[in-house]
Protein backbone atom coordinates (compact mmCIF):
# COMPACT_ATOMS: atom_id res chain seq x y z
CA UNK A 1 0.00 0.00 0.00
CA UNK A 2 1.23 3.72 -0.73
CA UNK A 3 2.55 5.46 2.04
CA UNK A 4 -0.07 8.32 3.15
CA UNK A 5 1.53 11.79 3.00
CA UNK A 6 0.80 13.72 6.38
CA UNK A 7 -1.02 17.60 6.05
CA UNK A 8 2.50 18.40 7.03
CA UNK A 9 4.52 16.13 5.01
CA UNK A 10 2.06 17.27 2.08
CA UNK A 11 2.97 21.24 3.12
CA UNK A 12 6.60 20.62 3.08
CA UNK A 13 6.28 19.00 -0.36
CA UNK A 14 4.32 22.24 -1.59
CA UNK A 15 6.40 24.69 0.01
CA UNK A 16 9.48 22.69 -1.87
CA UNK A 17 8.24 22.99 -4.98
CA UNK A 18 8.06 26.92 -4.56
CA UNK A 19 11.44 26.98 -3.21
CA UNK A 20 13.62 25.23 -5.17
CA UNK A 21 12.88 24.90 -9.23
CA UNK A 22 8.98 25.18 -9.18
CA UNK A 23 8.32 25.29 -12.64
CA UNK A 24 9.28 22.46 -15.35
CA UNK A 25 12.06 21.65 -16.90
CA UNK A 26 12.34 21.41 -20.39
CA UNK A 27 16.42 21.98 -20.23
CA UNK A 28 18.50 22.89 -18.36
CA UNK A 29 22.24 24.75 -18.62
CA UNK A 30 23.48 27.94 -19.93
CA UNK A 31 21.20 30.58 -21.62
CA UNK A 32 22.16 29.68 -25.57
CA UNK A 33 20.29 26.92 -25.12
CA UNK A 34 17.53 25.70 -27.64
CA UNK A 35 14.54 24.63 -25.50
CA UNK A 36 13.77 26.57 -22.59
CA UNK A 37 11.84 25.49 -19.20
CA UNK A 38 7.93 26.28 -18.68
CA UNK A 39 6.66 27.64 -16.08
CA UNK A 40 2.96 25.83 -15.15
CA UNK A 41 0.64 26.88 -12.95
CA UNK A 42 -1.47 24.41 -10.72
CA UNK A 43 -5.53 24.15 -10.51
CA UNK A 44 -5.20 24.92 -6.53
CA UNK A 45 -6.36 28.08 -5.43
CA UNK A 46 -4.17 30.94 -4.93
CA UNK A 47 -2.98 32.20 -1.40
CA UNK A 48 -4.00 35.52 -0.70
CA UNK A 49 -1.21 38.71 0.65
CA UNK A 50 -2.10 40.70 3.23
CA UNK A 51 -2.02 44.56 2.07
CA UNK A 52 0.37 44.91 5.12
CA UNK A 53 2.71 41.83 4.69
CA UNK A 54 6.16 44.05 4.16
CA UNK A 55 7.82 45.18 7.38
CA UNK A 56 11.08 45.99 9.20
CA UNK A 57 12.18 45.11 12.48
CA UNK A 58 14.36 47.35 15.33
CA UNK A 59 15.79 47.19 18.51
CA UNK A 60 13.83 49.12 20.73
CA UNK A 61 16.61 52.01 20.99
CA UNK A 62 16.04 53.12 17.67
CA UNK A 63 12.66 54.15 18.33
CA UNK A 64 14.35 56.42 21.41
CA UNK A 65 17.46 57.27 18.89
CA UNK A 66 16.84 61.11 18.27
CA UNK A 67 15.89 61.96 14.85
CA UNK A 68 16.19 58.66 13.30
CA UNK A 69 11.95 57.48 13.06
CA UNK A 70 11.01 60.97 12.93
CA UNK A 71 8.66 63.09 10.61
CA UNK A 72 12.19 65.34 9.83
CA UNK A 73 13.86 62.17 8.23
CA UNK A 74 12.98 62.93 5.03
CA UNK A 75 14.87 60.03 3.18
CA UNK A 76 13.59 57.65 5.58
CA UNK A 77 9.89 58.06 5.21
CA UNK A 78 10.81 58.03 1.21
CA UNK A 79 12.82 54.92 2.02
CA UNK A 80 9.56 53.04 3.86
CA UNK A 81 7.30 54.57 1.34
CA UNK A 82 9.23 52.89 -1.55
CA UNK A 83 8.54 49.99 -0.28
CA UNK A 84 4.56 49.95 -0.27
CA UNK A 85 1.47 52.39 0.83
CA UNK A 86 0.91 49.93 3.97
CA UNK A 87 3.38 47.71 5.64
CA UNK A 88 4.47 47.03 9.73
CA UNK A 89 7.36 48.62 11.90
CA UNK A 90 8.24 45.85 14.47
CA UNK A 91 9.81 47.72 17.64
CA UNK A 92 11.34 45.10 20.24
CA UNK A 93 14.44 43.10 19.40
CA UNK A 94 16.95 41.57 22.29
CA UNK A 95 16.43 45.52 23.52
CA UNK A 96 13.49 45.47 24.65
CA UNK A 97 14.48 43.30 27.69
CA UNK A 98 16.32 46.20 28.68
CA UNK A 99 13.94 49.38 28.37
CA UNK A 100 11.66 50.99 30.15
CA UNK A 101 9.18 53.23 29.95
CA UNK A 102 9.02 56.43 32.17
CA UNK A 103 6.33 59.35 30.66
CA UNK A 104 8.67 62.30 31.85
CA UNK A 105 11.91 61.14 31.65
CA UNK A 106 14.93 61.70 29.58
CA UNK A 107 14.54 59.34 26.29
CA UNK A 108 17.85 56.96 26.31
CA UNK A 109 18.82 55.03 23.45
CA UNK A 110 21.33 51.98 25.28
CA UNK A 111 22.07 48.55 24.64
CA UNK A 112 21.09 47.65 28.17
CA UNK A 113 19.72 51.20 29.12
CA UNK A 114 16.93 52.08 27.06
CA UNK A 115 14.50 54.83 28.24
CA UNK A 116 11.10 55.46 26.11
CA UNK A 117 8.92 58.61 27.05
CA UNK A 118 5.58 59.99 26.20
CA UNK A 119 7.83 62.78 23.84
CA UNK A 120 9.20 59.84 21.77
CA UNK A 121 5.97 58.14 21.15
CA UNK A 122 4.31 61.12 19.97
CA UNK A 123 7.47 61.12 17.70
CA UNK A 124 7.58 57.52 16.40
CA UNK A 125 3.61 58.02 15.89
CA UNK A 126 3.51 61.21 13.71
CA UNK A 127 6.55 58.80 11.52
CA UNK A 128 4.00 56.12 11.21
CA UNK A 129 1.78 58.80 10.21
CA UNK A 130 3.50 60.12 7.53
CA UNK A 131 4.30 56.49 6.04
CA UNK A 132 0.79 55.25 6.40
CA UNK A 133 2.51 52.00 8.04
CA UNK A 134 1.55 50.62 11.77
CA UNK A 135 3.56 49.23 14.64
CA UNK A 136 3.67 45.89 17.07
CA UNK A 137 5.27 47.48 19.60
CA UNK A 138 7.20 45.14 22.74
CA UNK A 139 6.78 45.77 26.32
CA UNK A 140 9.40 44.47 28.83
CA UNK A 141 7.99 40.99 29.88
CA UNK A 142 11.82 39.35 31.15
CA UNK A 143 12.72 41.92 33.95
CA UNK A 144 9.41 44.45 33.99
CA UNK A 145 6.59 44.46 36.18
CA UNK A 146 2.98 44.14 34.98
CA UNK A 147 1.99 47.06 36.86
CA UNK A 148 4.80 49.04 34.50
CA UNK A 149 3.54 46.99 31.57
CA UNK A 150 -0.02 48.28 31.88
CA UNK A 151 1.08 51.99 32.28
CA UNK A 152 3.18 51.58 28.92
CA UNK A 153 0.46 49.67 27.13
CA UNK A 154 -1.90 52.35 27.76
CA UNK A 155 0.15 55.00 26.72
CA UNK A 156 1.28 53.10 23.24
CA UNK A 157 -2.16 52.42 22.74
CA UNK A 158 -3.49 56.40 23.56
CA UNK A 159 -0.53 57.71 20.98
CA UNK A 160 -0.89 55.31 18.74
CA UNK A 161 -4.19 54.47 18.15
CA UNK A 162 -5.32 52.75 14.98
CA UNK A 163 -1.53 52.96 14.29
CA UNK A 164 -0.75 50.24 16.92
CA UNK A 165 -1.40 46.64 15.11
CA UNK A 166 -0.40 44.18 18.12
CA UNK A 167 1.44 44.56 21.55
CA UNK A 168 4.33 41.67 22.41
CA UNK A 169 4.34 40.38 25.11
CA UNK A 170 8.20 39.61 25.47
CA UNK A 171 10.61 38.95 22.67
CA UNK A 172 12.68 35.11 22.16
CA UNK A 173 10.66 33.96 25.51
CA UNK A 174 11.81 30.38 24.75
CA UNK A 175 15.39 31.61 25.31
CA UNK A 176 14.56 32.88 28.77
CA UNK A 177 16.29 29.79 30.51
CA UNK A 178 18.67 29.73 28.10
CA UNK A 179 21.23 31.81 26.87
CA UNK A 180 19.37 34.67 28.46
CA UNK A 181 19.17 35.07 32.31
CA UNK A 182 16.12 36.17 33.46
CA UNK A 183 14.20 32.73 34.52
CA UNK A 184 15.43 29.79 35.34
CA UNK A 185 16.95 26.72 33.45
CA UNK A 186 13.79 25.14 34.00
CA UNK A 187 10.94 27.62 32.54
CA UNK A 188 9.03 25.75 29.65
CA UNK A 189 6.11 26.49 27.58
CA UNK A 190 3.89 25.73 30.95
CA UNK A 191 5.35 28.22 32.76
CA UNK A 192 5.67 31.14 29.79
CA UNK A 193 2.00 30.85 29.11
CA UNK A 194 0.97 31.36 32.89
CA UNK A 195 2.58 34.06 33.04
CA UNK A 196 1.41 35.39 29.80
CA UNK A 197 -1.90 34.79 30.40
CA UNK A 198 -1.17 36.87 33.99
CA UNK A 199 0.19 39.66 31.93
CA UNK A 200 -2.35 39.50 28.90
CA UNK A 201 -5.05 39.29 30.97
CA UNK A 202 -3.94 42.76 33.09
CA UNK A 203 -3.22 44.48 30.18
CA UNK A 204 -6.41 43.83 28.13
CA UNK A 205 -8.36 44.72 31.01
CA UNK A 206 -6.37 48.10 31.52
CA UNK A 207 -5.56 49.30 28.76
CA UNK A 208 -8.50 49.02 26.12
CA UNK A 209 -9.02 46.91 22.95
CA UNK A 210 -5.50 45.96 22.10
CA UNK A 211 -4.28 42.87 19.57
CA UNK A 212 -1.35 40.60 21.14
CA UNK A 213 1.24 39.02 18.83
CA UNK A 214 2.89 36.20 20.63
CA UNK A 215 4.83 34.05 21.83
CA UNK A 216 7.54 35.63 19.50
CA UNK A 217 9.98 32.50 19.63
CA UNK A 218 13.62 32.99 18.63
CA UNK A 219 13.02 29.13 17.81
CA UNK A 220 11.24 26.65 19.47
CA UNK A 221 8.05 26.36 16.96
CA UNK A 222 6.46 23.61 19.63
CA UNK A 223 5.21 26.47 21.57
CA UNK A 224 4.25 28.43 18.97
CA UNK A 225 2.04 25.15 18.34
CA UNK A 226 0.38 24.70 21.98
CA UNK A 227 -0.25 28.46 21.78
CA UNK A 228 -1.99 27.85 18.82
CA UNK A 229 -3.94 25.09 20.17
CA UNK A 230 -5.24 26.53 23.11
CA UNK A 231 -5.81 30.29 21.91
CA UNK A 232 -9.33 31.00 23.21
CA UNK A 233 -8.94 35.04 21.88
CA UNK A 234 -5.98 35.96 23.45
CA UNK A 235 -3.66 36.04 20.27
CA UNK A 236 -4.48 37.87 17.41
CA UNK A 237 -1.05 36.91 15.58
CA UNK A 238 1.37 33.82 15.84
CA UNK A 239 5.21 35.26 15.40
CA UNK A 240 8.25 33.85 15.81
CA UNK A 241 11.99 34.55 14.09
CA UNK A 242 14.12 33.51 11.61
CA UNK A 243 18.26 33.27 11.05
CA UNK A 244 19.27 31.02 8.14
CA UNK A 245 22.85 30.88 10.41
CA UNK A 246 25.04 32.46 13.22
CA UNK A 247 27.21 35.03 11.69
CA UNK A 248 30.46 33.02 12.17
CA UNK A 249 28.68 30.17 10.79
CA UNK A 250 27.40 31.96 7.45
CA UNK A 251 28.11 31.71 4.09
CA UNK A 252 27.40 33.01 0.64
CA UNK A 253 26.11 29.54 -0.46
CA UNK A 254 24.21 29.12 2.44
CA UNK A 255 22.03 31.75 1.22
CA UNK A 256 21.59 30.62 -2.31
CA UNK A 257 19.37 27.49 -2.28
CA UNK A 258 16.43 26.81 0.11
CA UNK A 259 17.36 26.44 3.37
CA UNK A 260 14.87 22.83 4.77
CA UNK A 261 15.10 24.17 8.04
CA UNK A 262 13.13 27.30 7.26
CA UNK A 263 10.43 25.03 4.83
CA UNK A 264 9.90 23.08 8.25
CA UNK A 265 9.16 26.41 9.99
CA UNK A 266 6.99 27.58 7.03
CA UNK A 267 4.94 24.58 6.77
CA UNK A 268 4.59 24.32 10.59
CA UNK A 269 3.53 27.55 10.92
CA UNK A 270 1.24 27.46 7.80
CA UNK A 271 -0.84 24.23 9.81
CA UNK A 272 -0.90 26.18 13.22
CA UNK A 273 -2.56 28.53 11.56
CA UNK A 274 -5.05 27.13 9.62
CA UNK A 275 -6.01 24.95 12.27
CA UNK A 276 -6.03 28.22 14.60
CA UNK A 277 -7.65 30.84 12.31
CA UNK A 278 -4.94 33.13 13.70
CA UNK A 279 -2.81 34.25 11.17
CA UNK A 280 1.17 34.37 11.73
CA UNK A 281 4.16 36.23 10.98
CA UNK A 282 7.90 36.31 11.04
CA UNK A 283 8.18 39.72 12.96
CA UNK A 284 11.87 39.04 13.18
CA UNK A 285 14.00 37.62 10.20
CA UNK A 286 17.47 38.24 8.26
CA UNK A 287 20.08 36.04 7.03
CA UNK A 288 22.57 35.62 9.57
CA UNK A 289 22.11 36.55 13.64
CA UNK A 290 24.35 39.12 15.11
CA UNK A 291 24.41 41.33 12.56
CA UNK A 292 24.81 39.44 9.95
CA UNK A 293 28.00 38.55 8.02
CA UNK A 294 29.93 40.93 6.25
CA UNK A 295 31.34 40.57 2.72
CA UNK A 296 27.96 38.06 2.60
CA UNK A 297 24.86 39.76 4.02
CA UNK A 298 25.77 43.01 2.67
CA UNK A 299 26.61 41.93 -0.62
CA UNK A 300 24.10 41.38 -4.11
CA UNK A 301 23.85 37.97 -2.22
CA UNK A 302 21.95 39.46 0.18
CA UNK A 303 19.79 41.02 -1.93
CA UNK A 304 18.36 37.74 -4.10
CA UNK A 305 18.24 36.38 -0.64
CA UNK A 306 15.84 39.07 0.45
CA UNK A 307 13.79 38.41 -2.40
CA UNK A 308 13.61 35.29 -2.42
CA UNK A 309 12.67 34.70 1.10
CA UNK A 310 9.90 37.27 1.33
CA UNK A 311 8.22 35.60 -2.02
CA UNK A 312 8.58 32.05 -0.41
CA UNK A 313 6.78 33.08 3.17
CA UNK A 314 4.12 34.48 1.50
CA UNK A 315 3.67 31.64 -0.61
CA UNK A 316 4.00 29.31 2.44
CA UNK A 317 0.38 31.90 3.93
CA UNK A 318 2.67 34.15 5.90
CA UNK A 319 1.12 37.21 6.93
CA UNK A 320 3.96 39.39 6.86
CA UNK A 321 7.73 39.46 7.46
CA UNK A 322 9.81 41.87 9.29
CA UNK A 323 13.28 42.19 7.99
CA UNK A 324 15.33 43.79 10.70
CA UNK A 325 17.70 46.46 10.45
CA UNK A 326 19.66 49.59 11.90
CA UNK A 327 21.63 49.46 14.83
CA UNK A 328 21.48 45.58 16.40
CA UNK A 329 21.54 44.67 20.24
CA UNK A 330 25.49 44.44 19.84
CA UNK A 331 25.42 48.25 19.13
CA UNK A 332 26.38 48.32 15.42
CA UNK A 333 24.75 48.55 12.02
CA UNK A 334 24.01 45.21 11.02
CA UNK A 335 25.69 43.75 7.91
CA UNK A 336 22.29 42.84 6.37
CA UNK A 337 20.63 46.17 7.10
CA UNK A 338 17.92 47.01 4.14
CA UNK A 339 18.42 50.65 5.28
CA UNK A 340 21.81 51.89 6.12
CA UNK A 341 23.19 54.51 8.85
CA UNK A 342 25.90 56.38 8.43
CA UNK A 343 26.23 57.45 12.08
CA UNK A 344 25.88 61.19 10.86
CA UNK A 345 21.89 61.36 10.55
CA UNK A 346 22.19 60.32 6.98
CA UNK A 347 19.96 56.96 5.73
CA UNK A 348 20.34 55.61 2.21
CA UNK A 349 19.29 51.92 0.86
CA UNK A 350 21.85 48.75 2.08
CA UNK A 351 21.92 46.13 -1.04
CA UNK A 352 19.46 43.93 1.13
CA UNK A 353 16.67 46.56 0.16
CA UNK A 354 16.14 46.40 -3.58
CA UNK A 355 15.51 42.73 -2.88
CA UNK A 356 12.49 44.27 -0.83
CA UNK A 357 11.96 47.01 -3.56
CA UNK A 358 11.73 44.22 -6.06
CA UNK A 359 8.91 42.61 -4.29
CA UNK A 360 6.95 45.39 -3.16
CA UNK A 361 7.01 46.23 -7.25
CA UNK A 362 5.76 42.50 -7.57
CA UNK A 363 3.02 42.98 -4.66
CA UNK A 364 1.73 46.26 -6.10
CA UNK A 365 -1.94 45.60 -7.30
CA UNK A 366 -1.11 41.84 -6.85
CA UNK A 367 -2.74 40.43 -3.86
CA UNK A 368 -2.64 36.42 -4.70
CA UNK A 369 0.63 34.10 -5.22
CA UNK A 370 -0.36 31.09 -7.58
CA UNK A 371 0.77 27.86 -6.76
CA UNK A 372 3.29 26.60 -9.56
CA UNK A 373 3.86 23.12 -10.81
CA UNK A 374 6.87 21.10 -9.12
CA UNK A 375 9.73 20.61 -11.31
CA UNK A 376 12.86 18.79 -11.30
CA UNK A 377 15.27 21.47 -11.94
CA UNK A 378 18.16 22.98 -9.67
CA UNK A 379 17.52 24.55 -6.50
CA UNK A 380 18.87 27.57 -7.39
CA UNK A 381 16.30 28.97 -9.57
CA UNK A 382 12.88 29.85 -8.48
CA UNK A 383 9.67 31.28 -9.96
CA UNK A 384 6.51 32.83 -8.56
CA UNK A 385 3.46 34.14 -10.05
CA UNK A 386 1.33 36.93 -7.93
CA UNK A 387 -2.05 38.52 -9.54
CA UNK A 388 -5.38 39.19 -8.29
CA UNK A 389 -9.42 38.72 -8.45
CA UNK A 390 -8.48 35.17 -9.62
CA UNK A 391 -6.20 36.39 -12.58
CA UNK A 392 -2.26 36.45 -12.77
CA UNK A 393 -0.78 39.68 -13.35
CA UNK A 394 3.19 38.98 -13.01
CA UNK A 395 5.69 36.82 -12.62
CA UNK A 396 9.35 36.78 -10.03
CA UNK A 397 12.25 34.96 -11.51
CA UNK A 398 15.17 34.18 -9.28
CA UNK A 399 18.20 32.91 -10.54
CA UNK A 400 20.93 32.06 -8.16
CA UNK A 401 23.03 29.77 -10.52
CA UNK A 402 26.65 31.25 -10.17
CA UNK A 403 27.41 29.58 -13.28
CA UNK A 404 24.37 28.97 -16.06
CA UNK A 405 21.94 31.63 -17.47
CA UNK A 406 18.40 30.01 -17.23
CA UNK A 407 15.61 30.84 -20.15
CA UNK A 408 12.22 30.37 -19.01
CA UNK A 409 9.03 29.59 -21.06
CA UNK A 410 5.87 32.01 -20.03
CA UNK A 411 3.68 30.31 -22.83
CA UNK A 412 1.90 28.82 -20.20
CA UNK A 413 0.52 31.71 -18.59
CA UNK A 414 -0.81 33.08 -22.23
CA UNK A 415 1.40 36.71 -21.48
CA UNK A 416 1.49 38.48 -24.98
CA UNK A 417 2.67 41.68 -23.32
CA UNK A 418 4.76 42.11 -20.90
CA UNK A 419 7.57 44.55 -19.50
CA UNK A 420 10.94 43.27 -17.30
CA UNK A 421 12.14 45.11 -14.34
CA UNK A 422 15.54 43.35 -13.81
CA UNK A 423 17.30 43.44 -10.51
CA UNK A 424 20.73 43.53 -11.20
CA UNK A 425 24.46 43.72 -9.77
CA UNK A 426 28.15 43.35 -11.71
CA UNK A 427 28.92 40.52 -9.29
CA UNK A 428 27.64 38.56 -6.87
CA UNK A 429 29.76 40.14 -4.19
CA UNK A 430 28.89 43.22 -5.11
CA UNK A 431 28.19 45.82 -2.38
CA UNK A 432 27.87 49.10 -4.58
CA UNK A 433 26.29 49.28 -8.59
CA UNK A 434 23.59 47.31 -7.59
CA UNK A 435 19.74 48.48 -9.72
CA UNK A 436 16.26 47.40 -9.81
CA UNK A 437 14.81 48.51 -13.19
CA UNK A 438 18.08 49.70 -14.44
CA UNK A 439 18.30 52.70 -11.74
CA UNK A 440 19.78 52.62 -7.96
CA UNK A 441 17.92 54.31 -5.30
CA UNK A 442 18.62 58.05 -5.14
CA UNK A 443 20.10 60.01 -1.85
CA UNK A 444 17.15 61.23 -1.55
CA UNK A 445 15.67 57.61 -0.80
CA UNK A 446 13.35 57.37 -4.05
CA UNK A 447 13.38 55.15 -6.83
CA UNK A 448 11.84 54.89 -10.22
CA UNK A 449 12.82 52.65 -13.44
CA UNK A 450 14.86 53.86 -16.02
CA UNK A 451 15.01 50.68 -17.70
CA UNK A 452 11.37 48.56 -18.73
CA UNK A 453 12.12 46.17 -21.13
CA UNK A 454 9.16 45.21 -23.56
CA UNK A 455 8.55 41.60 -23.94
CA UNK A 456 7.28 39.66 -26.58
CA UNK A 457 7.24 36.59 -27.49
CA UNK A 458 7.42 32.90 -25.22
CA UNK A 459 10.65 32.80 -23.35
CA UNK A 460 12.75 35.32 -21.03
CA UNK A 461 16.38 34.83 -20.72
CA UNK A 462 17.78 35.48 -16.64
CA UNK A 463 21.41 35.82 -16.72
CA UNK A 464 23.07 33.87 -13.85
CA UNK A 465 22.93 35.97 -10.31
CA UNK A 466 20.21 37.72 -10.69
CA UNK A 467 16.45 38.20 -11.15
CA UNK A 468 13.63 39.50 -12.93
CA UNK A 469 9.96 41.07 -12.66
CA UNK A 470 7.98 40.02 -15.55
CA UNK A 471 4.57 42.40 -15.17
CA UNK A 472 1.94 41.41 -17.50
CA UNK A 473 -0.49 43.73 -19.27
CA UNK A 474 -2.20 41.21 -21.02
CA UNK A 475 -1.93 37.81 -19.04
CA UNK A 476 -4.79 34.91 -19.25
CA UNK A 477 -4.07 31.58 -17.76
CA UNK A 478 -5.30 27.92 -18.86
CA UNK A 479 -3.99 25.21 -16.91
Amino acid sequence: MAPVLTRRAFLEKSLKASASLAIAPAATGHAQTASAIALKLTRAAPVEIPANFMGLGYEMSSVATPGLLNIANQRYIALIRGLGPQGVLRAGGIVANYTRYLADGTATAERQNTVITRATLEQFAAFLEKTGWTAIWSVNFAQGTVEQAIEEARAVAEILGPRLLALEVGNEVDTYGRGQPFRSPSYDYASYRKEYDTWHDAIAKSAGNIRFAAPDTASALDWVEQMARSATGDVQILTTHYYRNGQKKGSADQLLVPDPRLLDIAARMRAASQQSGIPWRMCEINSFSGGGRAGVSDTFVGALWTLNTMLLLAQSGCSGVNMETGVNQLGFISSYSPVEDNGHGVNSAGVPYYGMLAFAEAFAGCHQLFPVEPGNGPDTLAAYVLGSAGKPRSAVIVNTDRTNDARISLSGLGMDRAEILRLQAPAAESRTDVTFGGAPVDASGRWRAKSKERFHGATVEIPRMSAALIRGTGLTISV
